[in-house]
């Protein structure tokens, strides 16, 4: 495995938003979500999504809500149940990475009108 970080950084438009999709498709796991405050508007709002996928169905990856300063997210997902021998398919209370196969994209909202340098960098746990 190798570690990749895929940089989700730009600007929004005079509607405060922002859509940016990465130019390279991954298969990884999630390691980190670094945000990157640049000069957002206070309560800015984002979905970091994996699109292109083999499936055709997007899988949102993190949701940011009212976030104002830089941070560090470890998103993780619940993983499936077991009865005795078999997964249930119900929820467990366990946790795993999130497996992500296909182009990020994250949407911003509310980021303020034609702010810079602002977004996500997302480091990915990547299969050879």
């Amino acid at each position: 495995m190798k570690l990749l970080d895929i940089r989700l950084i730009g600007d929004t438009d005079a509607s405060e938003n922002m859509t940016l999709t990465s130019t390279q498709a991954i298969l990884g796991f999630i390691e980190k979500i670094e945000w990157v405050d640049g000069d957002f508007a206070d309560g800015v709002d984002g979905v970091l999504s994996v699109v292109e996928t083999a499936s055709g169905v997007d899988k949102t990856i993190f949701t940011f809500t009212d976030v104002n300063n830089d941070a560090e997210y470890y998103p993780r997902t619940l993983i499936h149940g077991l009865d005795k021998t078999a997964l249930t398919g119900t929820a467990g209370g366990d946790r795993t990475k999130v497996l992500a196969a296909g182009k990020l994209k994250l949407t911003v909202t509310s980021g303020g009108v034609s702010k810079v340098g602002g977004g996500c960098i997302v480091y990915i746990s990547e299969f050879n």
